[in-house]
């Protein structure tokens, strides 16, 4: 059975496309939590809580390290 996973509330630190979108900085954006057990895609959401595209753990952990950063309020 898979875990329930949480959506978190992330900041653009460094502008990127994802989906045929560009994200700039300081946009927010949400994404799935990662599922380190399973490796199984993240779906994204707009700041307007509109899905946007799934993306694969690995551009997860790649936009992790340089263009997003994690909301401190998480709402």
């Amino acid at each position: 059975m898979a875990a329930i996973r949480s959506i978190n509330k992330y900041t653009v630190i460094k502008r990127f496309s994802l989906g045929k979108r560009m994200y700039d900085k300081l946009e927010t954006i949400y994404i799935q939590e990662h599922d380190h057990q399973n490796g199984e895609s993240q779906k994204v959401f707009t700041s307007d809580k509109e899905y946007v595209i799934d993306i694969s753990a690995d551009i997860y952990l790649a936009l992790n390290k340089d263009f997003i950063v994690r909301s401190v309020d998480n709402q």
